[in-house]
């Protein structure tokens, strides 16, 4: 083989060594985000909150698992509830504004942050803006909560946001009890390039979210393997890191971070409830 064409198959090896290793270490696509936010749009995250049901599982308490009820369910309202979470003062998100749309979808909740726009690799002084759609859905509905979800994450969504779109989602999220487990079965989908990455903060969600999402073409950045509580603070760390621009490893490590603080638990038995490294 000539000098010069050895040295071309090597180069070109080597390039795809170094490309598959960085996508293999970033895990999502960030680039396509990226060229928005370059572009002066936000950063959008789309997460659906089933409410929790005492009817489907133990809740906790009466109130806890009243399926409706969003100022005390565990999910939304309660002290650790996604809601009430993100409005902790301490959170670092500005609520922009709260209302029910109907009788499934009880209360949209959009929030927003600041991010300085360096952690995106962008050269400019204007932050990056990421907002966040937060839906509470009735828990009686939650099999509409959950084909919701997986239309937008394999499918990609646009929301109107305040007056403002329609936005390109970004990222979809599913926060609440994995209705999979009992019996519901995902339509199946061939991968399509409108897929957007997702996380699924539920029971087993890897055993049944995981393998249909990535063949619809939907990068899964957050799953579980074990039972767990999908509670605000969980939320709050998976949010951050994606509005942070981080990569698959370190949003789940801060959601390894943050279950250990709350729940009180080592961090080998944190990282033990997610799957992946």
């Amino acid at each position: 083989m000539p000098v010069v064409r050895r040295f071309f198959v090597i180069a070109l090896a080597t390039a795809v060594l170094l490309l598959t290793a960085r996508a293999g270490a970033e895990g999502w696509d960030r680039d396509r985000i990226r060229k928005d936010l370059a572009a002066g749009r936000p950063l959008v995250v789309h997460v659906t909150v089933a409410l929790c049901s005492n009817d489907q599982i133990d809740c906790g308490s009466a109130i806890a698992g009243r399926a409706g009820n969003l100022s005390h369910n565990v999910y939304w309202g309660a002290i650790f509830g996604a809601r009430r979470f993100l409005e902790m003062k301490s959170s670092g998100w500005q609520r922009l504004s709260l209302g029910k749309v109907d009788d499934t979808l009880l209360e949209r909740a959009v929030y927003r942050r600041m991010v300085p726009a360096k952690r995106w690799g962008l050269q400019r002084k204007q932050p990056v803006e990421q907002l966040v759609v937060l839906d509470a859905v009735h828990g009686q509905r939650i099999d509409q909560a959950v084909s919701g979800f997986w239309a937008g994450a394999t499918g990609g969504e646009q929301l109107t946001i305040d007056g403002r779109g329609p936005l390109t989602v970004h990222v979809a999220g599913y926060v609440g009890h994995n209705r999979l487990m009992d019996g519901l079965e995902l339509p199946d989908r061939t991968e399509s390039a409108s897929a957007i990455p997702s996380f699924v903060l539920a029971c087993y969600s890897e055993s049944y979210f995981g393998k249909k999402l990535r063949r619809a073409g939907s990068r899964p950045l957050v799953m579980t393997k074990q039972l767990m509580a999908p509670e605000g603070y969980l939320l709050h760390a998976v949010l951050t890191g994606v509005g942070d621009g981080a990569d698959q490893k370190e949003i789940r490590q801060r959601a390894v971070q943050a279950y250990a603080k709350w729940q009180k638990l080592s961090h080998g038995a944190a990282s033990w409830i997610f799957a992946g490294k």
